[in-house]
């Protein structure tokens, strides 16, 4: 099972200005147990190998945390730099609370469906690290095992921007020398989110530590597909935020990208790109030329915004770099955006990502809510006899030029 690791934004506005990548401050390292968690304290071509991944046998065997205790060992990749783990097909996407025994049940939903290849967890920054420099990957160790076993594999999708407070950040970060950290913004209905300070520099190094440190521990992990970077959007904030932070923000996410493309050198690293108009095409500029992979977090069907000024970029991507779309609950509901409740035919967004949005990757969130409970009819498809049946789930298997070679798990 892979684990793919999401980090997250979303909002919309903004003038276009150039991105640039910096160099960032080094990695402290080391370790530390606390509470049952693994605690981590830190001051080309288009070939394609359809050979299993091989552990190297001289390589170091971490201990990873399951369900019943530490004692699983994990055998790590050796694999050159831009040789990459690629897994392409349908995976469930689920949220930064979910507890395990859904996580469980999920596991058990997707088992028999070799098309649904694995699982994306959401997890926010201060989930992950309790005070500076000591990290919890615990939980994603667990679940990552769990799914290893049932041969999933695991995404994470790591937020940065979050739709309650309190969420994004740890409490060191909420500080003046990080800029207060986040900045909060207002959502629909008059409530409020936050977003993280990434134009100051020393929230931006601390979040390039934590990907580095998440680098360090899973990159070699052979199920351990992918990280992803959340929507781009900025949001509306509530204090003033000059033009000159903004665009410091998006500057700060350009060289975030680009420290997760060096720091997983062996693992798939996709970005979500929707809002500002105005930044995107230099963010999407940096992501192909790096070899970042692009996505978005909703697929919609009939969206005049999305066509004209998201989905284009994928026309861009097709073949150069990863593409991997997410089907959130919006997209369940709605062709469009604040659109009334219509859902389409979960069959026609599948159609959609595959052939308009030449996806690699589909992520479907496991949306359960009422009236339409998506995420059965999602099973149903993936059930039904005439569903593809290759690896991919009819999905593209091409490997990304900006690939050097890419390599797939033989099961």
């Amino acid at each position: 099972m892979v684990v793919v690791l999401w980090l997250g934004g979303c909002g919309g506005g903004g003038n276009s200005a150039g991105l640039t990548a910096a160099t960032t401050t080094s990695m402290e390292s080391g370790q530390a147990q606390s509470g049952g968690e693994t605690l981590l304290t830190g001051k080309g071509p288009e070939a394609f190998s359809q050979v299993p991944l091989q552990a190297s046998p001289q390589a170091r065997q971490p201990v990873a945390e399951t369900a019943q205790g530490v004692g699983a060992s994990v055998p790590e990749l050796s694999l050159a730099p831009g040789v990459m783990k690629w897994n392409p097909g349908h995976y469930v996407v689920l949220d930064s609370e979910t507890r395990e025994a859904t996580f469980d049940t999920t596991l058990n939903e997707i088992r028999p469906l070799p098309v649904v290849k694995g699982i994306v967890l959401r997890a926010y920054w201060s989930q992950l690290e309790l005070e500076k420099g000591v990290y919890r990957f615990g939980r994603i160790d667990r679940y990552l095992a769990k799914a290893a076993a049932q041969h999933k594999r695991f995404f994470v999708l790591l937020s940065i921007r979050g739709f309650s407070e309190g969420k994004v950040a740890p409490a060191y970060l909420r500080t003046p020398y990080y800029g207060g950290g986040v900045y909060k913004f207002k959502n629909q209905r008059d409530t409020f989110g936050e977003n993280l300070a990434l134009w100051n520099e020393h929230a931006r190094n601390r979040l390039i530590a934590l990907v580095r440190e998440l680098a360090r521990h899973y990159n070699a992990n052979p199920n351990f597909e992918g990280v992803i970077l959340a929507e781009t959007a900025f949001g509306q904030p509530v204090d003033p935020i000059t033009e000159e932070q903004k665009a410091g923000y998006y500057a700060g996410l350009a060289q975030v990208d680009t420290a997760a493309r060096k720091a997983f050198l062996n693992t798939v690293v996709i970005q979500f790109v929707n809002y500002p108009i105005g930044y995107t095409p230099g963010i999407v500029e940096n992501l192909l030329d790096k070899g970042i992979g692009l996505g978005s977090p909703d697929v919609y069907l009939d969206d005049p915004q999305h066509e004209k000024f998201i989905y284009p970029f994928n026309d861009q991507a097709q073949g150069r770099v990863p593409i991997g779309m997410q089907v959130e609950h919006h997209s369940y509901r709605s062709t469009y955006v604040g659109g009334p409740f219509d859902p389409p035919p979960v069959h026609d967004i599948y159609v959609f990502a595959r052939d308009r949005l030449h996806s690699n990757y589909v992520f479907w969130q496991r949306d359960l809510r009422e009236p339409y409970f998506a995420w059965t009819k999602v099973l149903r498809m993936f059930r039904s006899a005439d569903f593809p049946d290759s690896s991919s789930g009819g999905l593209s298997a091409r490997c990304p030029a900006k690939y050097v070679r890419c390599v797939r798990q033989g099961s």
